[in-house]
C-alpha cells in the first residue's frame, strides 16, 4: 500500500509534467487495481525509488520481485491482446525503463527499446484522441526516447511528424508542450543522422520561432534573478514560473538550438555556453523533482558546452544533491559531463 501511494503521490508527477488531466496520477492507478500487469510496474516502480531514497533492503527485494512478474506478463502478450491497443502495455514499457534507470545493474534502455516496439505496432496512436490514455502514454514515451538520444547523442527510434502522433488539443499548455517535442524530435533526428544543411537549419529554425510566436507571455518566467551572461559565472541564473510545466516549455527551445547550431554561428560557443547555463538554471531554480527528473537529458547534452569551471563545479554540486530525493543515478551524469571537460 506504501509503494502504491508513493507512486501516486511522488513519481506520477513524474509522467504528468504539462498534462492538465494528470493521468498517470490519475487513471494509472486507477487501471492498476485491476490490471496485474500496471500493477506490477508501478510497484517495482516505486519500491526501487523507495530503496534508492530511503535505503531498506525489503524495498529492493519487492521492487526485483514485480519488475520480474511485470516483464514476465509483457513477454506472455500476444498480437491480439487489448492491453496493447489501450496502451497498458506501453505504459507498463516505460514505468519499466524509469525502474531500470534507478536500479543501474541492468542495460537502462531495453525497455526504451521494448516501449518503441508497442508503440510502432500501435496503429491507433495515430490520431488517437489527445486526452485518450494511449495519447498520454505516446507523449511520455517519445520524452523518454528524446532524453536517451540526448544522453547518448544519436537519433530516436520514432517517427515524429504529426501524422504519426495522436491529435494534438485545439489550445492549451498541453499541445504547446507536445508541439515543441515533435519540433525537438525532429532536429534531433537531423542533427545526429548527419550534417544539418542550411536549408534544413532554417526550416527548423523557422519551426522554433513560430512555436515561439505563438506561446503565451505567461509562461514565461516571471522573474530572473541575474540574465544569463556569455562571460565566465559561478553561479547559475536563476528563472521563476507560474507553474512547473512552464520551465520544461522554456528549457525544450534551448536545447532545439544547442542541438542544431552546430555549423551555423560564428559565436556558437558563446551561444552554446548561454543556453547551457540557462537550461541548468531553469532545472535548479525550480528544486521540483518532476522538473529535474525530466531536466537530465537535456543537461547531459548541452551541460558539455559550459566553459566556466566555477559554473561547471555548481552544475556538478546541484546534481549531486539531486541523488537522495528522486533516486535517479546522478553518478552516471556527473561522470559524463566531466569527461566531455
Amino acid at each position: 500500500a506504501w509503494y502504491f501511494h508513493n507512486y501516486i503521490n511522488s513519481l506520477a508527477k513524474w509522467y504528468d509534467l504539462g498534462d492538465a488531466l494528470r493521468q498517470f496520477e490519475t487513471k494509472v492507478p486507477l487501471l492498476a487495481l485491476d490490471e496485474p500487469l500496471l500493477f506490477s510496474a508501478v510497484i517495482a516502480l516505486s519500491a526501487e525509488h523507495q530503496c534508492q531514497t530511503r535505503g531498506p533492503q525489503i524495498a529492493r527485494e519487492s521492487a526485483a520481485f514485480y519488475h520480474g512478474h511485470c516483464v514476465r506478463r509483457l513477454i506472455q502478450l500476444d498480437e491480439k491482446s487489448e492491453l496493447l491497443t489501450n496502451g497498458v502495455a506501453l505504459a507498463a514499457a516505460c514505468l519499466l525503463r524509469s525502474y531500470e534507470i534507478l536500479d543501474e545493474d541492468v542495460d537502462p534502455n531495453r525497455h526504451l527499446r521494448g516501449a518503441y516496439s508497442l508503440a510502432s505496432c500501435e496503429a491507433s496512436i495515430t490520431g488517437s484522441p489527445p486526452d485518450s490514455l494511449l495519447a498520454a502514454r505516446f507523449w511520455n514515451y517519445l520524452r523518454e526516447d528524446i532524453t536517451f538520444s540526448l544522453f547518448e547523442g544519436c537519433p530516436l527510434k520514432m517517427d515524429v511528424t504529426e501524422s504519426a502522433a495522436p491529435s494534438l488539443a485545439d489550445d492549451g499548455h498541453d499541445k504547446q508542450l507536445h508541439s515543441v517535442s515533435l519540433i525537438l524530435g525532429q532536429i534531433i533526428n537531423k542533427a545526429f543522422r548527419s550534417q544539418i544543411s542550411a536549408v534544413d537549419w532554417q526550416k527548423l529554425v523557422d519551426m522554433v520561432h513560430t512555436w515561439l510566436g505563438e506561446l503565451p507571455t505567461h509562461v514565461q518566467p516571471f522573474s530572473r534573478g541575474r540574465s544569463v551572461t556569455l562571460s565566465t559565472v559561478g553561479e547559475l541564473p536563476s528563472f521563476w514560473f507560474l507553474q512547473d510545466f512552464h520551465g520544461q516549455l522554456s528549457m525544450l527551445p534551448a536545447v532545439n538550438a544547442n542541438t542544431a547550431i552546430t555549423g551555423h554561428a560564428a559565436d556558437k560557443d558563446d551561444l552554446l555556453d548561454a543556453y547551457a547555463l540557462e537550461i541548468c538554471g531553469i532545472a535548479f531554480t525550480t528544486n521540483i523533482p518532476s522538473v529535474v527528473v525530466n531536466s537530465f537529458g537535456p543537461i547531459a547534452y548541452c551541460g558539455k558546452f559550459i566553459r566556466s569551471e566555477q559554473a561547471r563545479q555548481e552544475v556538478i554540486r546541484r546534481l549531486a544533491s539531486c541523488k537522495r530525493p528522486v533516486g535517479w543515478p546522478v553518478e552516471r551524469l556527473i561522470s559524463s559531463l566531466k569527461q566531455s571537460w
